[in-house]
Formats: C-alpha cells, sequence, structure tokens
C-alpha cells in the first residue's frame, strides 16, 4: 500500500516538472477505438388477406342537435291544429227503395227503383251501370169525375268503352184525366165522354267521349224516338237528332258546330188526316273562356216547315268582382216546336190540334247580375226583353168551358224579370227564393194572352238535423191568367197563396217515415178556368231502401 502511495505521488510529480519547463501549448486531440457494429434484428414479414365487410342491415340512429331558431313578435299567434284526414272511402249506394203513400182525396203513390251502384274501377266486371224506376200517383177530388192518374216507367243505362260512354234510355208514361171542368149543376155528360188518356213511349240513344282523342275533337251526338197519342185516336211520331261537335283551338278558346233536327208527323185516325212538322238548325259559333270572362259568339241560321231564318246566338259573362259580381248578357233566339205532346203537356185541356202547324220563334235579349257573397249565398237576376212570334195560346170554349182551343198570337213582346237567391249551410239548411214576372204587350193577334200566368214566385226552406230528420217548407204565389167568358168579354182568374209542409224521418239504414201537407191554407185555386184544384191534402208514406 505504501509502495502504490509512493508511486502516484511520483508520477504527479514528474508530471508537474514537465509542464512547468514546456510551456508551448499542443492541440488535443481524443481518439475512439470500438469494434462495436449496430445491426437491427431482422423482422418477420405479415401475411395479409383481404375481404368483404359483412353486410349491415341495421339502420343507423343518428342524432342531431340542431339549435332552435325562434322568432319573438309583439302579438301572439293562434297555434294551429290540423285535423286528421278521413277515410276517402264513400258510403255504400243504396241500390234498392220502395216507397207507399197514402192520403186523403183517395190519394195513393207508389215509386220503386232499382240501380247497379256505383263501378269498381279495379273490379273486372263490365264498366255498364243501368237503373229501373216506376212511379204511380193518383187522386180523386170531391167534384164530379175531379181524378187523375199518372204512371211512368223507366229504364236507363250507361256503357263505358275505353274512350267512349254509350247512353240508352227507354221510356213508358201514361196520364188519364177527365174534362171536369163545367157547370155539373146544369150539364151532364156521360163518363166516357170526357175521358182522356195520353200515351207516350219514347227511346233516347247517345254517345259521348270521355277521353281527349287524337284529333282534340269532343262530341256527343243524341237520337230520340217518340210515340205519343191519346184517347181519341190522334197520334204523333217524332225523330229528334242532336249532333254537336267541339274542337279545341288555343288554351281556352274552341270552335263548336251543332246540328239539330226535329221531325214529328201528327195524324188524325178517325178524320184520315196527318201533316208534317219540321225544324232544322246548325249552330256554329265561337267559345272563349278565359279567367273572369266567357263569350260564346255565334249564328243559329234555321229551317221551319220551308222557311228560312239567320238568327243570333250570343252569349257574354265578365267578372266585375271576383265571384261575387258577374255581369251577364246576351242576345239569343231559337224555335219552340208546337208538337201535338208540346202543346198537351203545357194544357191537357186542349182539343183540335192546328192542321197547318207552326212553330214558336223566340227572340231575347237580356242583361243581369249574379255571383256569390259570404261562401253561402248565390244570386242570380236577369232582365229581358222577348218576342214572342206564333206563340200558341188557349182560349177557352164559351159554351161549356171544359176544353181549350189553342189559337195562334202573331206576335207577342213581354218585359221578363227573373230574380233568384239561395242559402246553403253545410248541407243541413238551404233556403231560396225565386220569382219570375212578365209584362205582356202589343198583342198583335188576340185580345188577351190567353192561359199565360204573368207572375210566379215561392220561397222554399230545407233543414236537416241529426242526419235522420228532414224537414222542408214553401210558400208559393201565383197570379191569374185570361180567359173568356160567354159574352166573350176578357176575365182573369184569382190568384192564389199557399204553402206546403213535409216532414221525414230516417227510422234506421233501411227504414224511413214522412208526412207531407199540401195546399195548407186550403187554397182552391184554378190553373185553367173552370178547373179548381184539390185543396188541402195530407199524406202519409214509408220508405225501404236496401
Amino acid at each position: 500500500m505504501q509502495i502504490m502511495l509512493f508511486a502516484g505521488c511520483f508520477i504527479l510529480f514528474i508530471a508537474f516538472e514537465a509542464s512547468a519547463q514546456d510551456t508551448t501549448l499542443r492541440p488535443q486531440t481524443i481518439s475512439i477505438f470500438s469494434s462495436y457494429q449496430p445491426v437491427l434484428k431482422q423482422a418477420d414479414k405479415l401475411s395479409l388477406t383481404t375481404s368483404l365487410p359483412e353486410t349491415d342491415t341495421t339502420h343507423p340512429r343518428l342524432i342531431y342537435n340542431i339549435p332552435a331558431l325562434n322568432l319573438h313578435f309583439t302579438y301572439q299567434p293562434i297555434p294551429l291544429s290540423p285535423l286528421a284526414m278521413m277515410n276517402d272511402t264513400a258510403a255504400p249506394l243504396y241500390r234498392y227503395f220502395v216507397e207507399a203513400s197514402a192520403g186523403s182525396y183517395l190519394t195513393t203513390m207508389l215509386r220503386a227503383g232499382i240501380g247497379s251502384g256505383r263501378i269498381d274501377s279495379t273490379a273486372t266486371q263490365t264498366p255498364f251501370t243501368y237503373a229501373v224506376w216506376m212511379n204511380h200517383l193518383s187522386s180523386k177530388g170531391s167534384l164530379a169525375y175531379q181524378q187523375f192518374g199518372y204512371d211512368r216507367v223507366e229504364a236507363s243505362g250507361r256503357y263505358f268503352s275505353p274512350n267512349i260512354a254509350y247512353d240508352g234510355d227507354i221510356q213508358f208514361q201514361r196520364d188519364g184525366l177527365y174534362y171536369y171542368g163545367y157547370n155539373h149543376d146544369s150539364l151532364h155528360y156521360q163518363k166516357d165522354d170526357l175521358r182522356q188518356v195520353f200515351t207516350r213511349f219514347g227511346m233516347q240513344v247517345g254517345m259521348s267521349n270521355i277521353r281527349e282523342n287524337a284529333v282534340g275533337i269532343n262530341f256527343h251526338p243524341i237520337l230520340n224516338l217518340t210515340s205519343f197519342s191519346d184517347f181519341y185516336e190522334h197520334r204523333e211520331s217524332s225523330f229528334d237528332v242532336e249532333a254537336p261537335v267541339e274542337k279545341k283551338i288555343a288554351d281556352g278558346i274552341s270552335i263548336s258546330v251543332s246540328y239539330v233536327g226535329k221531325f214529328s208527323t201528327f195524324s188524325d185516325q178517325q178524320a184520315s188526316a196527318s201533316v208534317s212538322n219540321t225544324i232544322s238548325a246548325i249552330h256554329p259559333a265561337l267559345h272563349i273562356v278565359k279567367e273572369g270572362f266567357i263569350l260564346h259568339a255565334g249564328l243559329n241560321p234555321s229551317w221551319t216547315n220551308n222557311q228560312f231564318f239567320l238568327l243570333p246566338d250570343i252569349v257574354n259573362e265578365t267578372q266585375l268582382i271576383k265571384e261575387k259580381l258577374i255581369l251577364s248578357s246576351g242576345w239569343i233566339s231559337y224555335f219552340i216546336q208546337n208538337s201535338f205532346e208540346h202543346l198537351s203537356t203545357e194544357n191537357p185541356y186542349f182539343v183540335g190540334y192546328p192542321m197547318q202547324p207552326y212553330n214558336t220563334r223566340v227572340e231575347e235579349k237580356y242583361t243581369g247580375i249574379k255571383g256569390s257573397l259570404a261562401g253561402h249565398f248565390t244570386y242570380n237576376t236577369k232582365f229581358s226583353y222577348v218576342t214572342y212570334h206564333d206563340r200558341p195560346l188557349y182560349l177557352n170554349d164559351s159554351l161549356d168551358g171544359k176544353t181549350f182551343y189553342v189559337v195562334r198570337e202573331s206576335k207577342l213582346e213581354a218585359y221578363q224579370l227573373h230574380l233568384e237567391l239561395n242559402y246553403m249551410s253545410e248541407e243541413n239548411v238551404q233556403a231560396g227564393f225565386r220569382l219570375n214576372w212578365f209584362n205582356y204587350f202589343h198583342q198583335q193577334t188576340e185580345q188577351k194572352p190567353w192561359g199565360l200566368v204573368p207572375f210566379q214566385a215561392d220561397v222554399y226552406v230545407r233543414i236537416t238535423a241529426w242526419n235522420k230528420l228532414h224537414l222542408y217548407g214553401d210558400i208559393f204565389a201565383w197570379s191569374g191568367s185570361f180567359y173568356r167568358a160567354k159574352d166573350l168579354s176578357a176575365h182573369k182568374t184569382s190568384g192564389v197563396l199557399d204553402a206546403n209542409l213535409g216532414a221525414s224521418y230516417e227510422i234506421n239504414t233501411n227504414f224511413e217515415a214522412g208526412l207531407d201537407v199540401h195546399n195548407l191554407f186550403n187554397s182552391v185555386y184554378e190553373r185553367w178556368h173552370q178547373y179548381p184544384s184539390l185543396g188541402m191534402q195530407i199524406l202519409g208514406s214509408v220508405r225501404i231502401k236496401f
């Protein structure tokens, strides 16, 4: 130990002496000797294989966090609560019904009907609809032979092809009455001498396009065949045809041409005489339908019994205030065929059909306003200047007064005022007022407008409560008509003011009962001179539908 300590001190002394003697500094270097070589370890290579991911059939639940954007106003709006939509399924229709009624004056009424109902567009059966119904009504008054009967049977059908609808209709009608309008104290007749029966058989066929065709033409031809006869072997055969065609040429603009033909032959079997009555007309027209404006401008060239007339056909509607105030005006002219059936319908007590037939030419110039108000009211007013050429009038027989003869008024002018106001509220309440007034003047042939009623008005109301109780009522008024007394002076029948009331109640879905009261004020009025009405009439009814 001492030897090692002595050696260390000796080495330090030698080094100190050397450094003290050599003052020159030499650069110093450091040498590092190493045999270490760094080597990275060989990594293992991975073997990767790919495959399609499995189908994920679960819907991700996405949660959105959208901040509410609120606008604050000084007013508070009323919250909206949407109503649930009702099922768009129509209630089933009743396909059959039977109604029977009976009442005062030995009144009986029977009605029945059969229908096919709606067409199911998804069904495979033939798209054919049909309806058959019949009606019988008869009454007997307190006067001798004051009785009448009415019977009607009708069947109609419609067949739908892909592009065209075909229509058909067959009618049979029988009206029986008696000429009871005479003085029963001084005159006496046998029942067969007063009997009259009108029988009508008619058939109608037609067709119309239900889809627009390749040429863009709409058509609807109609053909009517009618046989009309009475108890005294008077017979009339009629053939009527109407063939309208319309072509759209621009948006809201179209042109049309229509042919109308009425051909009838009246024969008196007892007198072995016959006469023909014809009307033919062609109606070319231009139609313009724009928002707030409608124009129908055309001509009506017509031929009747070998005479030609060029008649106007112009109608215009202009909205002054949308849907609330519409100005309507027109200048139209047309013919009314005075056939045996037409005259018998106007006055069933007329006799003596003219063997030199003529038809009535009507010319009307009118203006008026119409529209709707407050969503519940509709109104229509019209003021017209009307001229009748060859108007048939009904002049009573001055001997016993029970029949009327047809007289020919060559020209009759009139001012006409038509007013109409209707109210409807949710189909539960309906009410209305209607008025027609004619001021006849300038008769050229006859002394008075025999048999024409210049004034008619009525007020009606219909109410449905609890969807089962149906109430109705109306008040009507007529003015009298002119007739000729035995001294050939002109007189006027009395006017009338009366009312009708009725009610019906649906006991269940299949049964309904009703009660009607006609002529509530028991007014006995005469539509035709010496033919009084029945007076107050009470009628009860039962209806079955299924």
